[in-house]
């Protein structure tokens, strides 16, 4: 009995300096929009346990799950109910946030410091930081190699005549959708063409190139044949629906055994992994490639960015908010706090302050990040375009996965949006 008493008695002892400590703070609550659905687990029993435990008398609650970004914020921005923590892309949008004081600027917190300074550039607009991204983003070819095996392809296709024939035989030896992307989605609806443009461009333009002219509008699809051929070549062999499909859709797909491959990014590789691993029953059957859309020879070009950032609000509001606000956004950059989204999502941080031993990656995607830091690259798209020509160039993009439009009539539609809406103004 006595064992008893002297044990509650401890446990009590240890939480009183956490109980005075919050009876000296007023309660308060905040909404973090910076919680993704492959990460949604993590932030129900790690993340939001963790935080609130270190820190009673904040409540942190995740909003926006799921939903569209930009029709999300701008509906908050228009109400004037924005979140606390904020998801930011380089779109104008943000720019605007920031300009308009929605934002704050982060080069006054000290956690930026532990971003490096590209990465801290590639979110800094008019002097103004307004995101700390992250990590490192770039695009993957998954496969499930046990349909390939099945196929007769007992290693990844390395380039494009490999790839294109590998698709064949999948359709044709296994009954199996070849290849699927995340078409809802705009980065991921776009990858598979700037790819198709990057191993056909890059090595003739050189690296920065194709970017330049593409901002300027006066970039010119049609002037490369090969990018409309291609682009017809793979269509056929889409899942049907994949220009609908969420990043969701495609780990279910991939679970499923619904198609061989997906083109994604490396922020859903966890999922993918782990789908493919299920649907075939052992790990060995995962495989995740530099996308071989190559010719033959030359090196496999890919496309990069930096992943999407966390902003913080600079709303008015009561200084306890205001508070709370800055001490979640400095806890979830600590390497011990963000390591938990980093190991559920599977992307590479670029957080300065994380050790080797904090940075969890599939067996798959480890085994491809020294020729990711290697290969030649292109930017993704969502770092380069309007909204507007955003807009229609995917949707034209989404008609030729489902077979509703000929590849040469959307490769000219981009080229005239291009021109309208991406001028360099």
């Amino acid at each position: 009995m006595k064992k008893t008493i002297l044990a509650l008695l401890l446990v009590l002892t240890m939480l009183m300096p956490m109980a005075a400590l919050a009876e000296e703070h007023t309660p308060v609550t905040i909404e973090a929009w910076i919680v993704q659905t492959d990460f949604s687990d993590a932030w129900d029993e790690q993340i939001k346990p963790k935080f609130e435990e270190e820190y009673p008398w904040i409540t942190v609650d995740a909003v926006g799950l799921g939903e569209a970004n930009q029709d999300f914020i701008t509906a908050k921005i228009a109400a004037e109910d924005t979140p606390d923590l904020w998801q930011v892309d380089n779109v104008q949008t943000y720019y605007d946030a920031i300009d308009n004081g929605l934002l704050v600027d982060l080069n006054t917190l000290e956690v930026s410091k532990d971003i490096p300074e590209a990465y801290r550039e590639a979110f800094t607009h008019n002097g103004k930081l307004f995101g700390l991204t992250q990590g490192a983003a770039f695009s993957v070819l998954y496969l499930n190699m046990q349909i390939l095996e099945e196929a007769g392809w007992t290693e990844a296709p390395t380039n494009w005549d490999e790839f294109i024939q590998c698709c064949a035989d999948v359709q044709e030896k296994t009954g199996v959708a070849p290849l699927t992307l995340a078409g809802d989605k705009t980065t991921t609806c776009w990858m598979l063409y700037e790819l198709i443009i990057a191993n056909i461009v890059g090595d003739q333009l050189g690296l920065g190139v194709y970017e330049e002219q593409f901002k300027a509008g006066t970039f010119d699809f049609t002037a490369y044949p090969e990018i409309a051929e291609h682009l017809a070549q793979v269509a056929p062999y889409m899942l049907t629906g994949t220009g609908s499909m969420t990043e969701d859709d495609v780990t279910a797909a991939m679970t499923d055994g619904a198609a061989a491959m997906c083109v994604a990014g490396n922020w859903t590789s966890n999922n993918i992994c782990s789908g493919i691993e299920e649907c075939t029953g052992d790990a060995k059957y995962v495989k995740a490639v530099l996308a071989p859309f190559n010719a033959a020879g030359a090196p496999v070009w890919i496309s990069v960015s930096p992943e999407t950032a966390f902003g913080l609000s600079n709303a008015p509001d009561d200084p306890a908010v205001v508070e709370a606000r800055e001490i979640f956004f400095n806890w979830i950059f600590q390497p011990e706090n963000f390591k938990m989204i980093q190991n559920a999502r599977g992307t590479v941080p670029v957080l300065s302050t994380m050790t080797e031993d904090q940075i969890v990656l599939p067996a798959a995607i480890a085994e491809i990040v020294p020729a990711m830091g290697a290969a030649p690259f292109v930017s993704m798209g969502f770092n380069l375009w309007t909204a507007e020509f955003k807009d229609a160039a995917c949707t034209a993009l989404k008609d030729v996965y489902g077979g509703n439009k000929d590849a040469a009539t959307a490769v000219a539609e981009m080229t005239e949006l291009l021109k309208q809406y991406n001028r360099g103004e």
